[in-house]
């Protein structure tokens, strides 16, 4: 089975999750000190279960995704019950990176981008991005009545643009989309209010870190930290923080060597 790649965002989520399914056994196995032992044993079995959870959450890379028939009745079920844009993007998001039919994912976005539902548009945006039409990823996303105010499609214009090398008008658009973000919150995805809700924290953190990235490719080392921390604080997981790569100086006078 060809492993399935899935987004930062996505993979945080799944890490949080993975995290809350071993405290679950933590907790119980706690209690059951706690009503067989005493208290001090079970604060002592919670102190170290907490610890192992999460040291085994940060080394979580990969999770396996379900058998492929099953997902498959799952997503006709699903679409032949709603044919929301919400639905049709999660369902496209499925055939692209679960199931690898880009084309299929691609045709079936386009034929409901009419809706101008920024999460349905936003998902076309960066799956052709993916799979290298970033020229009509932008355009595509630019149509969009909502491109200039949901922070969704600004931060995917501004991945197009990064991957274009526009790397000036790419801080603009995460810039103005953190902004959004933060008045507004993102499109919703369908998803339970927790899960959106890590999605909102890990969405903003990521763009964080990629205008991090786009000043690090400036030399704007000082406000590369700055996102780079920003992005960081909103993220649980440490294996996933990030921070800016060191700077070589170079004393050209000490180099200089009289001969």
């Amino acid at each position: 089975m060809q492993e399935v790649q899935y987004d930062p965002e996505i993979l945080y989520v799944q890490k949080v999750y993975f995290f809350i399914f071993l405290m679950t056994f933590t907790l119980l196995t706690s209690v059951a000190c706690f009503w067989l032992m005493s208290l001090d044993f079970a604060l002592l079995v919670l102190g170290v279960g907490v610890i192992l959870s999460y040291i085994a959450m940060i080394k979580k890379k990969t999770f396996a995704p379900p058998a492929k028939n099953i997902s498959a009745r799952r997503m006709a079920h699903e679409i032949s019950q709603d044919t929301s844009p919400v639905s049709v993007a999660r369902f496209a998001c499925q055939l692209y990176y679960y199931f690898h039919e880009s084309t299929q994912a691609i045709s079936l976005l386009e034929k409901f981008l009419p809706s101008h539902d920024p999460l349905l548009c936003s998902t076309l945006g960066d799956i052709l991005l993916k799979d290298g039409n970033a020229k009509r990823a932008l355009y595509i996303l630019r149509e969009n009545p909502n491109a200039s105010v949901d922070p969704l499609m600004l931060a995917t214009q501004g991945h197009v643009l990064k991957q274009m090398g526009k790397i000036p008008e790419a801080i603009k658009m995460y810039d103005r989309s953190l902004r959004l973000a933060k008045q507004n919150g993102f499109p919703y995805s369908g998803d339970h209010w927790f899960t959106q809700k890590l999605l909102t924290l890990s969405y903003m953190a990521n763009i964080h870190h990629t205008l991090a990235d786009c000043y690090v490719i400036l030399e704007d080392f000082l406000n590369a930290r700055h996102q780079y921390r920003a992005g960081n604080l909103l993220l649980f997981d440490l294996s996933l923080w990030r921070k800016c790569p060191q700077v070589v100086r170079i004393d050209t006078k000490k180099t200089n060597i009289s001969r």
